[in-house]
């Protein structure tokens, strides 16, 4: 009777501690990737867009574990001062709504060089031109964790902001690395030689 009630008690505790288990694992807040090295990335530059008066080129390359995006930013003379830009993207189909940022890693050849992140939704054609949703970054020249909140992301049509659109996390339609003369320092070099380097992964979570 003993032995029973023992086993019985044994097999109540590896019960319990599954529960428990299952409980953690429930609540647990794991990171879940949203794009990766192995992605259909494509590159695009002021070159390609505006053949007449683009001037900027890059490259990317696919490396084991990052994405390398390289190149040379033209000036061009535009209304809103100088503009030039260059950018690979990717297409998402993924619903981000639970998530609160986005993660990745990231260097740059030069510390001062700004990048933006951009995502695009459904609303993305509108009448006045291609509707974006932006966030700027910048990393040392050294691996840097970059965590970006989703809330923060600014609605741009034409590298202006617009106040009337909010990004829809539930339809977001691709994703990718920018980088545009106008947020460059006043006394950055001109043509622009850029680096950067992604990790081999970008991550949604909503660890702090």
């Amino acid at each position: 009777m003993k032995k029973k009630l023992v086993v019985a008690s044994i097999l109540l505790c590896l019960m319990n501690s599954s529960l428990a288990s299952a409980e953690v694992n429930h609540f647990e807040d794991p990171r879940v990737t949203l794009s990766t090295v192995e992605a259909d990335w494509s590159i695009k530059t002021d070159k390609t867009e505006r053949p007449q008066v683009g001037a900027s080129v890059a490259t990317l390359l696919k490396a084991e574990n990052e994405l390398q995006f390289q190149g040379t930013l033209a000036a061009i003379e535009g209304n809103g001062g100088l503009v030039g830009f260059a950018f690979v993207e990717t297409p998402l189909s993924q619903d981000l709504s639970q998530y609160k940022y986005i993660e990745f890693y990231a260097k740059s050849k030069e510390a001062r060089v700004v990048y933006t992140l951009t995502l695009k939704d459904e609303q993305t054609q509108q009448d006045a031109g291609t509707l974006t949703f932006e966030q700027e970054f910048v990393v040392g020249t050294d691996w840097t964790k970059v965590k970006l909140a989703l809330s923060e992301f600014q609605p741009k049509i034409r590298g202006r902001l617009v106040d009337s659109f909010q990004l829809d996390l539930k339809q977001v339609r691709s994703l990718s690395f920018q980088i545009n003369r106008s947020q460059q320092e006043p006394d950055s070099p001109i043509p622009l030689e850029f680096g950067l380097d992604v990790g081999s992964e970008v991550l949604v979570t909503n660890q702090e």
